[in-house]
């Protein structure tokens, strides 16, 4: 196995790193330590080539193995220091609650690129609606359109992402069933 490219590290960066920083912050619970957690995988990374294998598979295993470790490791060194002020202990986090991280980890990311190739309109207005959580009035503001314009964007982004999302769903549907 050879160790993969800046190019590969790259494209791996731009395809995995929101639903790793998503994972990372459901151990974390701090989004800047999230974003930090990961970055420093990909930068170790590029410093320190590992042959992580060519199918994608073994590469996105390694990816979130790499930022659980990491994390992990960051929630221990905060609560070692911390034992020395509260003298508390240091509860892992159970092994369903990491499965559940990466399953939303997952979610988010097929979400995030659904969103991207949405047009241009239907996808700014759907970013401000449902991850910023902004109001119709607000986006309406920003945009300098009426609010129905608004609805209508929102409805049309939604059933866009139905579409792009629907053989996603039916497979974690499937999944679900069969584990639990």
């Amino acid at each position: 196995m050879e160790p993969l490219t800046k190019v590969e590290i790259q494209q791996l960066f731009e395809q995995y790193y929101v639903p790793l920083v998503e994972f990372s912050w459901r151990i974390v619970q701090c989004n800047e330590s999230a974003n930090d957690i990961v970055q420093d995988v990909f930068v170790k990374l590029l410093d320190r080539p590992y042959p992580i294998g060519s199918h994608a598979g073994s590469k996105k295993r390694y990816l979130y193995t790499t930022v659980k470790n990491a994390s992990l490791n960051y929630i221990r060194k905060g609560k070692t220091s911390q034992k020395y002020i509260e003298e508390t202990s240091f509860d892992e986090p159970e092994e369903t609650l990491l499965l559940d991280a990466l399953i939303y980890a997952e979610i988010v990311g097929h979400l995030e690129k659904a969103i991207d190739t949405l047009p241009e309109g239907c996808q700014q207005i759907c970013k401000l609606a449902y991850l910023e959580e902004k109001s119709n009035i607000e986006i309406a503001a920003q945009f300098e359109v009426s609010i129905n314009t608004v609805k209508t964007q929102k409805r049309r982004a939604l059933l866009l992402l139905r579409k792009l999302l629907s053989p996603f769903y039916r497979g974690l549907k499937i999944l679900f069933l069969l584990f639990f």
